[in-house]
């Protein structure tokens, strides 16, 4: 596993310096510079403000101006991301209100919205933000919803999902069917 994750760091270091080089050809190019000033590429730069407010707005920004474009961006920057940087734009995920949104979309069975409902609900577990998501599964009235978001949440790969999931396992105040859902999804999780 440890060749792989090393395999992986090159690739990222790879990736990051191809990706300085191409910024650095296309500012000598004044057409090309152009387009990195892009209304989404300004938006982006607000994820590294320090104030919460300003990133929420930019994810929420983000998502409505492109919510495809947005999505890649998010999931990249998770992936390149520090675990503090992932946490932060994980934070503002959740905290701009699309979270919700996309639990709403979810629950109105709107078909068309579901795979971007989930995966907005993926990042934000990818991004180790998995308070929110805890709350779906103990307080919102849907089993199916409840069971998808334990499925979703056991698939992350985050460390702090193994304990959340556990814990809830054995929250008696949840139904029984749900507590086994807990159980099998803790059952499948490295230790």
């Amino acid at each position: 596993m440890s060749v792989d994750h090393d395999r992986w760091i090159e690739d990222v270091a790879t990736l990051r310096r191809a990706a300085e080089e191409l910024v650095q050809r296309r500012s000598r190019h004044p057409i090309l510079a152009k387009k990195l000033n892009s209304p989404f590429d300004e938006i982006a730069q607000s994820l590294d403000d320090p104030s919460p407010e300003i990133r929420q707005k930019a994810v929420r920004d983000l998502y409505e101006l492109d919510p495809d474009q947005a999505a890649t961006f998010v999931n990249d920057a998770l992936r390149a991301g520090t675990p503090e940087e992932r946490r932060r734009i994980g934070t503002a995920l959740a905290d701009s209100g699309l979270l919700y949104e996309a639990i709403d979309d979810l629950m109105a069975e709107n078909y068309e919205s579901c795979y971007g409902a989930f995966s907005l609900l993926f990042l934000v577990a990818k991004a180790g933000v998995v308070e929110p998501l805890l709350e779906v599964i103990e307080k919102h009235p849907s089993l199916d919803l409840t069971l998808a978001v334990i499925r979703l949440l056991a698939s992350s790969g985050e460390p702090e999902v193994t304990p959340a999931l556990q814990k809830l396992a054995s929250n008696n105040s949840l139904t029984p069917e749900i507590r086994h859902a807990l159980g099998e999804a803790v059952a499948q999780l490295p230790n």
